[in-house]
C-alpha cells in the first residue's frame, strides 16, 4: 500500500512543510490522486473520496482565507490522505483547520515543486506499480503455502514467466528500506538481470518484482549444474552487490517445481544478512542456522514446540521456578551442567535438582540427562 510519505519522497517534490503538527502522517494510505480547482459547492465536495492525495494552489480563493479555509474543512471532511498546497494563493491555515487536521490526522502540507500534471502523473504511476507489484506478492503468498511440484511450477510461470530445469532466488533489499528506494532499486535490478541473462546461455528467465519488504529476483536455468553448483552465480551476485548499498540473500538451485523452497532460503538468508557485517548471504553457506530456518518453517513443528515450552512456563508461573530458562541453557549447552550453571550463575547442583524437575513435568522421568538434552535441543530449535 501506498502511503502519504511514499508520495511525498517523489522527486516531483522539491521541498514540504507540515502546516499543522499531525501525528502519523506519513503512514496515511493513498490508493489515488486529485486535484482541487474549484471553490466548494453548497453541500460540500462530493468528487473526493477517502484516501485520496489532493494537490490545490487555492487559486480559486484569490487571497479569500475564509473561502480558503472552507474549502480545505469540505475537503477534509471527505476523509482525504492529505492535502498538498502550493502556496501561490495562500501561504498559512488558520486554527479551525490546524484543529481538525490534528483531530482527523489528516496532514495539510505546503510545497514547492512541480506543475500538477507532472506531480499527479507521478502519484498515479506510483499506485499503479504498487498495484501490480502487490499482485505480485499475493501470487507469491500463495506459492510458498505447502504445494505439489506442478503447482508450484506453474505459479512460478505466472509470477515470472519462468521455464527450464531448476531455479534460483534471490532476496535483494536496500540499506534504507524505504517503498520508494525499493522501487528505485526493482529498475535496477530488472536491467542487471536482463544483461545477466544476455551474457550467460544457459539462463532460461531472469525476473524481479516487489515481495513486501524487499525484491525478488527468479532466475531459471535451462538444465542442473554439472557439479551441483552454477558458474554463473558469483557473477549475478557481484552484479547485485554493484547495483547501490543493497543486502542480499541466496538460496539454492532448486528443481523448478520446488520454487517456494527457495524464496524461502532466500529471505531467510537476507534475513541473516540484515544482521551480519556480510552484504551478501547464501542459504548454503549457513549450517546450522539453515536447519533451526527449516524446523521454524514447519507449522507442526513450531507447534510442538511452544507446547512444551508452555509446560514449563506454566510451572514456573504456578510455582514460582526457573525451568524454562533452565531447560533453555541446558539445551544451548549442549547437556553440559557445569557450562548451564554458569550461564544461570546457579551451583550446579541447583541445575541438576532442576533438571529432574524438568522431567517430572515434561513425563519423561526416567530418561537420562542426555536423553532430556537431545530433546530440549528440538524444543529450543
Amino acid at each position: 500500500m501506498i502511503t502519504v510519505g511514499d508520495v511525498l519522497a517523489l522527486p516531483v517534490f522539491e521541498s514540504v512543510r507540515l502546516a499543522a503538527p499531525c501525528e502519523g502522517f506519513a503512514g496515511r494510505p493513498v490508493v489515488n490522486a486529485g486535484i482541487l480547482d474549484e471553490e466548494p459547492p453548497a453541500n460540500g465536495y462530493r468528487e473526493f473520496f477517502p484516501n485520496e492525495f489532493i494537490l490545490s494552489s487555492l487559486g480559486f480563493a484569490r487571497r479569500d482565507p475564509a473561502l480558503a479555509e472552507r474549502a480545505i474543512v469540505s475537503v477534509m471532511e471527505c476523509g482525504v490522505a492529505a492535502l498538498a498546497i502550493k502556496p501561490a494563493a495562500q501561504n498559512a491555515i488558520g486554527p479551525r483547520v490546524i484543529e481538525l487536521s490534528e483531530r482527523r490526522g489528516i496532514p495539510i502540507l505546503f510545497y514547492e515543486g512541480r506543475y500538477y500534471e507532472q506531480i499527479l502523473s507521478s502519484v498515479l504511476s506510483l499506485i499503479r506499480t504498487d498495484q501490480e507489484q502487490s499482485s505480485k506478492s499475493r501470487l507469491i503468498d500463495g506459492l510458498v503455502a505447502d504445494r505439489v511440484a506442478a503447482d508450484v511450477r506453474a505459479s512460478m510461470y505466472d509470477i515470472a514467466r519462468a521455464t527450464g530445469a531448476t531455479l534460483q532466488c534471490f532476496a535483494v533489499q536496500p540499506v534504507g528500506g524505504d517503498d520508494c528506494s525499493l522501487y528505485a532499486e526493482l529498475s535496477a535490478l530488472s536491467s542487471v538481470l536482463a544483461s545477466f541473462r544476455k551474457d550467460w546461455g544457459s539462463v532460461e528467465t531472469a525476473y524481479a518484482c516487489r515481495y513486501h519488504d524487499c525484491l525478488l529476483a527468479f532466475v531459471s536455468y535451462s538444465r542442473p549444474p554439472i557439479d551441483g553448483r552454477s558458474h554463473s552465480e558469483p557473477d549475478l551476485i557481484g552484479r547485485i552487490e554493484a547495483m547501490s548499498s543493497v543486502r542480499c540473500g541466496v538460496s539454492e538451485e532448486v528443481p523448478l517445481g520446488e520454487g517456494d523452497l527457495a524464496v524461502r532460503q532466500a529471505r531467510f538468508a537476507l534475513e541473516r544478512a540484515r544482521g551480519s557485517e556480510s552484504t551478501v548471504v547464501r542459504w548454503a553457506d549457513l549450517g546450522v542456522d539453515a536447519f533451526h530456518a527449516a524446523a521454524r518453517a514447519d507449522r507442526l513443528f513450531a507447534r510442538t514446540s511452544a507446547l512444551y515450552m508452555r509446560e514449563l512456563e506454566l510451572h514456573d508461573q504456578c510455582n514460582d521456578t526457573d525451568l524454562l530458562a533452565t531447560a533453555r541453557a541446558f539445551a544451548e549447552a549442549f547437556g553440559d551442567v557445569r557450562s548451564a550453571a554458569e550461564a544461570l550463575y546457579q551451583h550446579p547442583n541447583t541445575v541438576r535438582y532442576r533438571l529432574r524437575k524438568i522431567k517430572a513435568v515434561l513425563g519423561m522421568p526416567d530418561s537420562s540427562d542426555r536423553e532430556l538434552a537431545r530433546f530440549l535441543s528440538l524444543v529450543f530449535v
